[in-house]
């Protein structure tokens, strides 16, 4: 018996737990089941707008699945557990280039197993369309099959699972797409592209509508930042470079929130927005975010967000400790925009 067919004593304990507490705080409605196969090699890929997203698959896919999880920042409870219990392989998502996690992946679809993975590479806000290649890589490489899969209601609804509101939750399966063919490697990026796209139009279209609005949404805005300093009692605004960079990262909690949930790191003065602080919170908030080895903050920003967006954030960082450092700066106020 291969790995792929073995099941533990903790995984187990937590299908089960998992799939009570789907029943117990969420409402489905489900569409597609039939179209899950019975068996692999497969790659399940969805759209992942919330960590509720692997949960709530977890509760139509096979024991056997195997998930792809993030492993670039330390896990909290309960999030700790369920990693250590699941078929989870964990990648740093700021190394596209970790073979290690590739290997992993690579040697459960040759084996026949399935792959739980989500496009988007994390649940930070942006437009659908901006997915990696890595599932269309793994589907040619390993010539598997791939299911898409698309989750609606999931973004932003923790609020209404605490209060035991029990949201609504839509998942749809689609129909299972061939492998990805296999070309010369001088025509390998440009499939690969078109695999992704083409994957994601699919996913797309299994959303409900307010979910491909808000992704709609996602892909036209415009970010901007406002700050307003301090010196005594009197406000006055300033111009901050790289202010539009640091207005996206901040208006975008899935994106900042690692930092404070998983890092521990104080921040205050870049999440809550419109209200002043004192410098010294501001120094400490810059501090802190520049220092983060978990991971470096410019391989976490150069892979959600680019390197030109990245460099931009850095610079707005820089110019925000020194007007800290600025003697007279009594306060600070951020106030990002988007349009």
């Amino acid at each position: 018996m291969s790995d792929n067919d073995t099941i533990t004593f903790g995984q187990t304990l937590l299908r089960t737990w998992s799939r009570f507490n789907v029943d117990a705080l969420l409402r489905l409605n489900t569409a597609g089941e039939k179209n899950i196969p019975d068996k692999g090699p497969l790659l399940i890929a969805a759209n992942h707008a919330s960590s509720l997203d692997a949960p709530v698959l977890s509760y139509f896919l096979p024991p056997t699945t195997w998930y792809v999880g993030p492993g670039d920042f330390k896990l909290i409870f309960p999030s700790n557990l369920i990693v250590k219990w699941s078929r989870t392989i964990r990648v740093k998502r700021a190394n596209s280039l970790e073979l290690e996690g590739l290997r992993r992946m690579i040697d459960v679809l040759k084996k026949g197993g399935m792959l739980l993975i989500f496009p988007e590479g994390g649940t930070w806000e942006k437009p659908l369309h901006q997915a990696k290649e890595g599932v269309a890589y793994l589907s040619m490489v390993t010539q598997t099959p791939i299911l898409p899969v698309g989750i609606g209601g999931a973004y932003g609804t923790w609020s209404e699972v605490f209060r035991l509101k029990r949201p609504m939750i839509s998942v749809k399966f689609g129909e299972v797409i061939p492998p990805v063919p296999q070309v010369a490697h001088a025509h390998r990026n440009a499939v690969l592209e078109n695999a992704t796209r083409d994957l994601m139009d699919r996913i797309y279209r299994l959303l409900p509508g307010p979910d491909q609005k808000r992704y709609d949404e996602l892909a036209r805005r415009q970010y901007d930042l406002y700050t307003e300093i301090w010196r005594g009692d009197v406000p006055q605004m300033v111009d901050l470079p790289g202010r539009t960079a640091l207005g996206e990262l901040i208006q975008k909690p899935n994106l900042l929130n690692p930092f404070v949930r998983n890092a521990g790191l104080p921040i205050d003065p870049l999440r809550f927005h419109g209200r002043r602080f004192p410098v010294g919170a501001l120094q400490l908030a810059v501090k802190s975010l520049k220092n983060t080895r978990q991971p470096s903050l410019q391989e976490y920003l150069e892979y959600r967000l680019g390197s030109d967006k990245t460099t931009a954030i850095q610079f707005a960082l820089d110019a925000l400790q020194q007007i800290a450092n600025t003697e007279g700066v009594t306060g600070i106020s951020l106030k990002p925009v988007w349009r």
